[in-house]
């Protein structure tokens, strides 16, 4: 007996140190992945080596708990954005500007202690790369996106929606953006629109089916067109996050009719809650029309603070190729009933937007 014992401790001693050197070859094999978990910075390869340096856009997201942080630089493009009470942001929330032909080159983080696990999730629309990347605290991902199709033709110009898949806490599904495909000069031609509207339906009939992704697009060809916008009981303007994409002619004169109800619950991150747990309707925060320039800039055009239960409407002459409506940057939420949000209980907060869309101009 004292044999088969010692046989058997043999043994286990073998099978034990195996254990122990495959799972340090698999360490060792997997070691370089592990900071780009979801997405290899090999992914750069995806740009053809042959790509001038000024069609390569390097793009930088930072993911926080509800909301994306993207910074861009290129040549020709520099992500700016100058909010309504004059600060400057070296960055966009929630959205990318590309010109047709050009690759976005991105380095993803979570940002430490404001974000859980995120996904950068950009669908087909018929572009050459589908992005779907994981984004960890902590850990460094990589993709491309190239706005142009497999065959080489470039993307036609529009508004093209990404979003978080991965689920996050109760407003995710809120931390969607959009790509804005713009020209570097002049609109956007009248039969890009028209391909735009075309490859849409196509993806949405085929493999985007029941998954609309973009948001609805509603052409004027009026001087002076108006829209209606009407937010909900849960902060969407017509049921869509972005908000419908507006296309208008250049130079025309645009009116916007906006109205946002008083927010009466915690189905709206417009009712938020103070450090002691008081609900409060948010009023401190800017509702405007803002223009993105070829560039890349955003500056403000008209705003004012927002105003519930009343019309809230905007003018505007349509000279840059693309514009933002709406709120275009986040609001801190911090769910605190009666005081009870804690480490010890569990919180809820981030920062959260849903109330902004885009309006695309094109050649009058």
């Amino acid at each position: 007996m004292k044999k088969l014992t010692e046989g058997g401790d043999r043994y286990e001693i073998y099978w034990m140190v195996i254990g122990i050197v495959l799972l340090a070859i698999t360490a060792l094999a997997t070691y370089p992945m592990v900071y780009t978990l979801g997405g290899s910075p090999n992914v750069t390869s995806d740009i053809p080596s042959n790509t001038s340096s000024n069609r390569v856009i390097n793009t930088i997201i930072n993911a926080t708990q509800y909301t994306f942080m993207i910074s861009e630089s290129s040549e020709s493009l520099k992500s700016i954005t100058i909010l309504p009470n004059g600060e400057i942001l070296p960055y966009y929330y929630n959205l990318m500007v590309v010109h047709p032909g050009e690759y976005l080159n991105m380095t993803m983080y979570g940002v430490e202690g404001k974000s859980a696990t995120e996904s950068m999730y950009i669908p087909v629309y018929n572009s050459k790369y589908v992005v779907d990347t994981k984004i960890l605290p902590g850990i460094s991902q990589y993709a491309v996106w190239y706005s142009g199709t497999t065959n080489g033709s470039y993307l036609p110009y529009g508004a093209y929606t990404f979003l978080n898949s991965e689920y996050n806490g109760p407003w995710f599904s809120y931390q969607a953006g959009e790509i804005l495909v713009i020209p570097e000069s002049g609109y956007i031609p009248y039969s890009s629109l028209l391909s735009y509207i075309s490859s849409t339906k196509v993806a949405q009939s085929s493999g985007l089916i029941g998954d609309p992704y973009n948001p609805p697009l509603y052409i004027s060809n009026s001087t002076d067109p108006t829209f209606y916008l009407v937010s909900d009981d849960y902060a969407l303007f017509n049921d869509s996050v972005p908000g419908p994409t507006f296309a208008v002619a250049e130079n025309s004169t645009v009116t916007l009719k906006i109205y946002i109800p008083t927010p009466k619950g915690d189905h709206n991150w417009l009712y938020n809650y103070s450090s002691n747990g008081e609900p409060y309707a948010i009023n401190n925060i800017y509702v405007g029309v803002y223009a993105v320039w070829w560039n890349g800039t955003i500056t403000p055009v008209v705003y004012q603070l927002i105003k519930y239960d009343s019309p809230i409407n905007f003018t505007f002459e349509a000279r840059a190729p693309a514009y933002l409506y709406g709120i275009i940057y986040p609001s801190f939420y911090n769910f605190n009933p009666n005081n009870l949000s804690s480490s010890l209980l569990g919180e809820q907060k981030g920062y959260v937007m849903s109330l902004w869309g885009s309006v695309l101009v094109f050649e009058g």
